[in-house]
């Protein structure tokens, strides 16, 4: 069935004497098998499969004595009745027919266009639900930094720990069509569904046109896709440009031509100025390039690896000064080192996972080439020489090959550097995870029995975005951060000048965003002259030097009677595995704000506002309001 829907007889067929099956029969008939009378008549050739041969019983209008050992007129040759023996045959009848029908299918004009269409439909579907779920901390970060002007997107960007390109488009983004969750989360969700027609471009260029739906169809349930489609980050942008870059890195590997090696470079030059994995995609194409030069012995392939990534690194140049920088003082000092468990399998948070996708994948590539291997042993009569080994002489490696490797070696590279630098998190996956399903397509295409493995790719991928559809405990509106709605219903009580405290340094961004301006917002560094950025700059070093009562005692003191304090609490210090470098900090100094708050006798509760019953978000806070009844610190 496959060979038919692939166009590739050869795929599942005989591969020499001692390796023929019925599908290799059924591609290519023998002698025997082009006369099947023969063998029903009780001649002496009963070459053909068992299988075969219930096959053609059930179909028969009439039982036939068979041949030499088979039974006649109402027993099998397994001596069971007719009925039970012909099942074989009719599932795989009904799988020739399923088989028909989808080539039939296929071959219609327009089917892929329509197919596009309707699952760019279902991923719009799947992520148009929590367009409008409110802020949660990194995206009022980095909403805070794009508001700021061009020219002063490098200072705050420094300070930040991050590469410039998609907050220049989130800018000016922003100045069309303003920064409202539904705008800033429309940037994010239009490359999240033109990822369907990228991947499906990408399989039926790389592949064929089965590998393309599969894979199309995969990327518009993707979970991950599901999940940050709706986020103000650059993480949907990230993967539809990867999709794109690996496409045109194999084509470029595969000789199709220098304009892929431009496109690649180009594609390249962008992922690195939307985020720093991009440096690991950049060492896992030049490593699988070089490679598959050095192995092929062709020096043009290897000249070509080495000049891409020299203008890959020339493009990046004016940039580099800015990443030094940030990789000495900010980088990402609340990310722990990834263990083995987390490169195999890293699940994202509660609703979307896909690192299972790279082991799949690892595994289908692997008995696939161990298929391809032993074909070629008994092709040869036993003289293939071993499993084959990347150092020997051979030919450039298949697009499978490459399309497999470049996103498993960046997820090996980026677990190794996190071992190294705070660098590690599983969000980050996505520029690996989600262009291996390019892989997982065309390695199951070209499997035996194929169809059926895209089928069940498909279903188990589509699996993975069930949770969005059916949690009904998770409100959407705070799925990631209940900041607003616990702040919309403390807002009528607020007075204008009030003081609000987060404890915790980095979530001040969304309590500013969602609270708006017209307040004072302090932190244990203090009063905070720009409420919406955090400076990531030693912060662990910086809270370690700082009294959160020596910055906070002067401002309760200057609050007027009657003045009011908000104090924002998270409702927990941070994860099992966050680095205790940066949790101890930020968490002695978070308690100690609230001492100061809670221990002076000059406030009053007055309001109390914690997770809402029917709510589950990510990032849970709590918040108290107090108000001042005295106007001085009795001593």
């Amino acid at each position: 069935m496959e060979e038919q829907l692939t166009a590739r007889p050869a795929a599942g067929g005989s591969v020499g004497p001692a390796g023929q099956t019925g599908s290799a029969e059924r591609t290519a008939p023998s002698a025997e098998g082009s006369a099947p009378s023969s063998a029903l008549s009780g001649g002496p050739s009963s070459a053909a499969p068992a299988t075969a041969v219930l096959a053609r019983q059930a179909e028969a209008a009439s039982p036939v004595p068979g041949p030499p050992g088979q039974a006649s007129h109402g027993t099998s040759l397994l001596g069971a009745p007719p009925a039970v023996a012909a099942r074989p045959g009719r599932l795989l009848a009904l799988g020739e027919r399923a088989g028909v029908l989808a080539r039939r299918l296929g071959a219609r004009p327009r089917f892929d266009l329509c197919l596009v269409v309707v699952l760019m439909g279902v991923a719009i579907a799947l992520r148009w639900r929590t367009i409008a779920t409110s802020y949660w901390g990194d995206e009022a970060i980095a909403i805070g930094i794009a508001t700021h002007s061009i020219g002063s997107l490098p200072h705050y960007l420094v300070n930040d720990g991050s590469p410039p390109l998609y907050y220049v488009v989130l800018h000016y983004w922003m100045d069309v069509f303003g920064r409202s969750e539904v705008a800033t989360h429309a940037l994010s969700l239009i490359p999240a569904v033109m990822a369907v027609p990228a991947s499906w471009w990408a399989g039926n260029r790389l592949f064929g046109h089965w590998a393309a739906r599969a894979a199309a169809a995969m990327v518009a349930t993707c979970a991950y896709l599901d999940y940050y489609a709706t986020e103000t980050r650059m993480y949907s942008w990230l993967v539809m440009t990867a999709i794109v870059a690996l496409t045109f890195f194999v084509l470029a590997v595969r000789g199709e031509g220098r304009r892929y090696w431009v496109g690649a470079t180009v594609l390249m030059a962008t992922i690195l100025y939307l985020q720093y994995w991009g440096l690991y995609v950049l060492a896992a194409t030049s490593l699988v390039g070089a490679v598959a030069g050095l192995r092929a012995r062709d020096r043009r392939l290897v000249r070509s690896t080495v000049l891409y990534f020299a203008a890959c690194a020339a493009a990046f140049a004016p940039w580099a000064p800015q990443f030094v920088r940030q990789l000495t003082s900010t980088g990402a000092p609340w990310a722990p080192k990834p263990t083995l468990l987390d490169l195999i399998g890293d699940v994202f948070n509660a609703v979307a996972s896909a690192g299972w996708a790279g082991p799949l994948v690892a595994l289908v590539v692997a008995v696939r080439a161990a298929h391809l291997r032993g074909r070629a042993r008994r092709a040869t009569g036993g003289t293939y020489g071993g499993p084959a080994r990347w150092w020997h002489p051979g030919p450039v490696p298949s697009a499978l090959a490459l399309a497999s490797a470049v996103p498993l070696t960046t997820i090996v590279v980026a677990w190794f550097a996190g071992q190294i630098v705070n660098s590690w998190n599983p969000r980050y996956l996505g520029i690996a995870v989600v262009p291996a399903l390019l892989a997982l397509a065309g390695g199951l295409a070209a499997a035996r029995r194929g169809f059926a493995a895209l089928v069940l790719a498909v279903c188990t991928v589509t699996a993975t975005a069930v949770p969005l559809l059916v949690d009904r405990q998770l409100t959407v509106t705070t799925a990631k951060s209940n900041v607003a709605e616990m702040l919309q219903r403390l807002h009528p009580l607020l007075h204008p000048g009030a003081l609000v405290i987060s404890t915790e340094v980095t979530n001040m961004p969304v309590i500013a965003l969602d609270l708006g301006p017209g307040y004072r917002y302090a932190s244990p560094l203090g009063l905070l002259r720009d409420p919406l950025v955090v400076n990531w700059t030693d912060l662990p070093t910086r809270l370690q030097a700082v009294s959160a009562q020596s910055n906070l005692e002067p401002l309760l003191n200057s609050l007027p009677a009657g003045g009011q304090v908000l104090m924002v609490n998270p409702t927990a210090w941070g994860g099992q595995e966050t680095p205790a470098r940066y949790l101890g900090p930020v968490k002695a100094e978070g308690v100690a704000a609230n001492q100061v708050v809670v221990g002076d006798p000059r406030l009053a509760k007055v309001a109390y506002q914690g997770v809402s019953r029917y709510s589950n978000p990510l990032y849970p806070m709590t918040a108290t309001l107090f108000v001042k009844v005295a106007g001085r610190r009795s001593h």
